[in-house]
């Protein structure tokens, strides 16, 4: 290439290597191979995908993984339109992701043109924020701000289009600092308010949700249940983030109304929803009647919902908001997970749930039946996977059987897609994995192992199809 080190494309891959960006996904093309060429020359591994969408994927993995924005890159019109589904789909599932790709010269940008379609428009309703590059001394600021965007909570995916003449003109200015918001401490009032309404329950529950997750406030959360002896559920972008082996721990929440989980709500007079997200499960699932109050812990306030009226809200970190609440509410009675249970009472229900669970889970180990049976195949990836490697779900029944059954001790060890729920979403992490040093999202989790093997409904009915086929035989 004759590309000159100090081009815009240069500057651009500056500014990726000044936010820690390590891999960038995608496919060359002719409008942005200056861009690749200059990624080349960098710090910055960039993975070959095999179709567009796959490398939006991969980067939504890297992002759900790592907590730093996955990148993804794409030439022009039908290139970048491929990286529209993981786009949309890192925006639903709270995920930080960049989506770049080229555009047209900003020559030709006002007129019909080949390939020429209006990109920032087409992806502004998936992200967080979407704009156009239209000038080399945009690109220091619209590169911080798109960061900056899809990483602060609520993270979500950001889509940039740089014109090729932009790319290759002259670069002007440089890196800016990377600069990371900090949270505030939790409101003293709307803590002891919060602990009035605990205080005054007879019997609480925990919902965590994706944002207790992927801030880190496991180890808060489990002081807090401890503490005041509460029973904790998770919905499934929450599994592990507390143990399923806790003595309080009671599974994940199902789509279903009546799944054994569910009926822990069912006594509850208050649910704490500690990084819940109603896109992860539709509340009227576990306060149908809209008349459970509920204290509500996240970075953000809570979407509108009758069936999620917030009593008292906490908008700050979660872990922090998590402590605070417990030092003012002080232990409650029984607080001791190993105590005896009382009959009949919150306790006693919780027990009951966990039996129900771990007995199914127990005679899916010994169901013999074939084809294999989804309890089966639960409990085999269970017992053939350590607490810490990591499995990736797809869409369909089995992604509720996982859900349900499956147990798990980490966060961010058991990867659905809960919010667009797209089919082939699994599909990327294979050609990742088998590439030399396995799957950049889990580079820093070096001794874990990943599976990926898990076909959602689609698959399975495009397998039974392709069987069927004329031209195929049976």
């Amino acid at each position: 290439m004759t590309d000159s080190p100090a081009s815009t494309a240069a500057l651009i891959v500056s500014c990726l290597e000044n936010e820690g960006v390590t891999h960038v996904f995608g496919i060359p093309g002719e409008e942005n191979i200056r861009l690749v060429d200059a990624i080349s020359r960098s710090s910055i591994r960039y993975v070959l995908a095999r179709h567009e969408q796959g490398a939006s994927f991969m980067a939504e993995v890297y992002g759900r993984l790592t907590g730093r924005a996955g990148v993804c890159s794409a030439t022009l019109g039908p290139g970048a339109i491929n990286l529209l589904l993981g786009t949309a789909d890192a925006t639903t599932n709270s995920t930080p992701l960049i989506a770049l790709s080229a555009q047209v010269g900003m020559d030709r940008s006002f007129k019909e043109s080949h390939q020429g379609v209006d990109l920032v428009s087409m992806f502004a309703p998936v992200t967080k924020w979407s704009a156009l590059a239209a000038t080399p001394g945009a690109v220091p600021e619209i590169f911080r701000k798109a960061f900056k965007l899809a990483q602060t909570e609520r993270p979500g995916a950001v889509y940039l289009a740089i014109p090729e003449d932009v790319e290759e003109a002259p670069a002007q200015g440089e890196p800016l600092p990377v600069n990371v918001p900090r949270p505030d401490e939790p409101s003293r009032g709307q803590v002891e308010r919060a602990a009035a309404l605990l205080r005054a329950a007879a019997s609480p529950i925990v919902l965590a949700g994706h944002g207790a997750a992927r801030t880190g406030a496991g180890p808060a959360l489990r002081r807090f249940a401890e503490t005041l002896g509460i029973p904790v559920a998770t919905t499934f972008h929450g599994k592990g983030v507390f143990p399923d082996d806790h003595p309080l721990a009671l599974g994940a929440v199902g789509f279903m109304r009546h799944d054994y989980v569910n009926f822990g709500f069912d006594r509850a007079d208050l649910i704490i929803a500690v990084g819940y997200e109603l896109q992860e499960f539709d509340p009227a699932r576990i306060n149908p009647a809209g008349d459970t109050s509920i204290i509500h812990l996240h970075r953000f306030p809570a979407e509108v919902d009758a069936h999620y009226d917030v009593a008292v809200g906490l908008h700050s970190d979660i872990g922090r908001s998590l402590d605070a609440l417990a030092a003012a509410s002080g232990p409650r009675t029984q607080a001791d997970p190993r105590a005896p249970a009382n009959p009949g009472g919150a306790d006693s229900g919780r027990n009951r749930i966990r039996a129900l669970l771990a007995a199914e889970l127990a005679r899916g180990q010994r169901d013999d039946r074939f084809p294999l049976a989804p309890a089966r195949i639960v409990a085999d990836t269970r017992a053939a996977l350590r607490r810490e490697d990591i499995v990736l779900v797809d869409t369909g029944a089995l992604k509720m059987w996982m859900a349900r059954l499956y147990p798990t001790y980490e966060p961010n060890t058991c990867l659905f897609s809960n919010g667009l729920s797209p089919w082939p979403g699994r599909c990327p992490a294979p050609s990742v994995r088998r590439s030399p040093g396995g799957l950049p999202g889990a580079r820093r989790h070096r001794r874990r192992r990943v599976l990926d093997e898990f076909p959602g409904d689609r698959d399975r009915a495009a397998a039974r199809g392709a069987v069927r086929h004329p031209d195929l035989g049976r």
